[in-house]
């Protein structure tokens, strides 16, 4: 017999309201043990007041309850929801009671998900949609995850499977009724398998346009040591997160900050300046940058001084020239083949940052079309085994 679970379907900090969630065969039984009275009305917010169990009458609170008997209920179990007073003291005095019972326990993170899949209450695609929805920062990472709720892959999955079984059910019966007359000698559904296979490799090119709206875009700082990297970084942040000093090599680590810039999340990463050093804690640093920036869609390489800008650089690596506030000269000759910025005084920092947002508009258009299909990495590695395993069935 599967256990019945519970948890606190709110945040586990005080507020006003906490709910708390249980579900499994033993949630009526449950209710009843705790409010002394019989079931509510279904679907239907009921005033209880709820009481230890074995305790003469001890009141946990008073407060609203839901019944939702199976199937109708959120995992497809037998479900109750509790809408509680938010003290700290309230929960814990309701977790006791509810622990107190043979085959309750607390739920595992997502287990109410995962058994309203195993129901078919929902499915994976949905589940991960509502996690996204329930950790989405940014507008654009509500509208994602309600695009993957309403319309994301579940759609085409359902289309694809039919096309397979279909597939599948010619095969078949050509391999079952092989000995009558009518049965063709051969079956090609080569064209329908290449079909779908197309659709689904179109498909896989929408997996870094997830990541971008919903992870965010890595910007990673590059730059010889005392370049101003730290400088630029605390002011694109508005906070001293990184030590800034006069001495080179300050930074040692990568230092992480995030903002929210016109609905769009951008990833900073100040970096351990890249020079010649026998200092092995600074070589750690060295090596974490260069692996960084191989993984960074977009790389600020900042120099303090007009001869340190590289001659070439990678389609990803953008020059910014710092300290412009020394010298005015520097902005007449450069203007145009680096951004020109001064940590010290701001300027140029939000040329940067209207950059930054042009290259993720550019790189996400694919997801103002409604056509295409958004996924994410999980799902999309799934989608590159059945690609495979089309294209061997072909």
């Amino acid at each position: 017999m599967q256990k019945t679970i519970f948890a606190l379907a709110t945040g586990n900090q005080i507020a006003a309201l906490s709910v708390i969630r249980v579900s499994g065969e033993d949630s009526e039984r449950i209710l009843k043990k705790l409010t002394l009275k019989n079931t509510p009305t279904e679907r239907l917010l009921t005033l209880r007041s709820f009481y230890f169990p074995k305790s003469n009458k001890k009141l946990i609170d008073r407060c609203l309850v839901v019944w939702m008997p199976a199937p109708r209920s959120y995992t497809g179990e037998d479900c109750i929801e509790i809408y509680s007073h938010g003290g700290e003291a309230v929960f814990q005095g309701f977790f006791s009671a509810l622990i107190s019972f043979p085959n309750v326990r607390y739920a595992e993170q997502g287990e109410f998900s995962k058994r309203a899949i195993i129901n078919g209450k929902t499915d994976l695609v949905k589940a991960e949609a509502v996690n996204d929805l329930i950790n989405a920062i940014t507008e654009k990472q509500r509208e994602l995850a309600i695009s993957q709720f309403n319309s994301g892959l579940s759609m085409p999955i359902m289309k694809w499977r039919k096309e397979i079984i279909k597939c599948m059910s010619l095969i078949e019966a050509n391999i079952d009724f092989s000995d009558e007359s009518d049965t063709p000698e051969r079956v090609n559904i080569t064209k329908e398998l290449l079909m779908l296979r197309e659709q689904i490799k179109e498909a896989i090119k929408n997996k870094d346009c997830y990541e971008l709206v919903n992870k965010g875009i890595k910007v990673v700082f590059k730059g010889r040591p005392n370049a101003g990297k730290s400088s630029i970084f605390n002011s694109i942040l508005k906070e001293q997160k990184a030590i800034v000093s006069n001495r080179p090599g300050t930074t040692r680590d990568v230092i992480e900050g995030q903002i929210n810039f016109k609905g769009h999340v951008i990833n900073f990463y100040d970096t351990a300046g890249i020079t010649k050093t026998k200092d092995n804690i600074e070589k750690e640093g060295i090596r974490r940058t260069r692996k960084l920036l191989k993984e960074a869609d977009i790389i600020l390489n900042i120099a303090e001084d007009e001869s340190f800008l590289p001659k070439s650089h990678s389609k990803k690596e953008w020059l910014i020239l710092n300290k412009i506030d020394k010298s005015k000269k520097i902005k007449k000759n450069l203007d145009g083949k680096a951004i020109l910025v001064s940590a010290k005084t701001g300027e140029g920092i939000i040329v940067i940052l209207q950059r930054i947002h042009k290259e993720i508009i550019k790189k996400t258009k694919r997801f103002n079309d409604p056509k295409n299909i958004i996924l994410n990495l999980r799902q999309a590695k799934e989608l590159e085994e059945a690609e495979l395993n089309i294209k061997k069935a072909a």
